[in-house]
């Protein structure tokens, strides 16, 4: 049996993605499990099942007489459990972009320019809906 050489750069990225995707799965389903099971959220969940099919912008405004834009409906609300299930959710979209840092580190120069490259759309991608006022349609 041949043995297979991994580049340390791959094997940085893919532990880091496990471990945050561990993390983040057990951060959105243990707050998840108890909004369901206690309902202490900041949506109703009946409001939330009946208004599901609609726009973010008709749903907020529907189930809780709101608009939203960028990150700010859940930040200041983690003290309900449906939205501290959603910092879950945060960790597993942040994790490809926290073990391509990583791997940054592990990777030969030119690599490295791909890599930073491919962070700063990542990053772009997250920060746009704080200065466009973008929400889901």
């Amino acid at each position: 049996m041949k043995e297979v050489k991994v580049d340390p750069m791959n094997t940085v990225f893919a532990r880091t993605m496990e471990i945050l995707t561990y993390i983040g799965l057990v951060l959105m389903f243990v707050p998840g499990i108890i909004y369901i099971v206690y309902g202490n959220g900041f949506v109703n969940t009946e409001d939330a099942i009946r208004y599901w099919n609609q726009s973010a912008a008709d749903f907020w405004e529907l189930t809780k007489g709101v608009k939203i834009s960028g990150y700010s409906w859940f930040l200041n609300n983690l003290y309900y459990f449906d939205c501290l299930s959603i910092v879950g959710i945060v960790l597993l979209a942040l994790a490809p972009l926290a073990s391509i840092v990583v791997s940054i580190f592990k990777a030969d120069a030119k690599y490295k320019v791909i890599l930073v490259i491919v962070t700063i759309e990542f990053i772009i991608a997250i920060v746009r809906p704080l200065f466009m006022h973008v929400t889901g349609h």
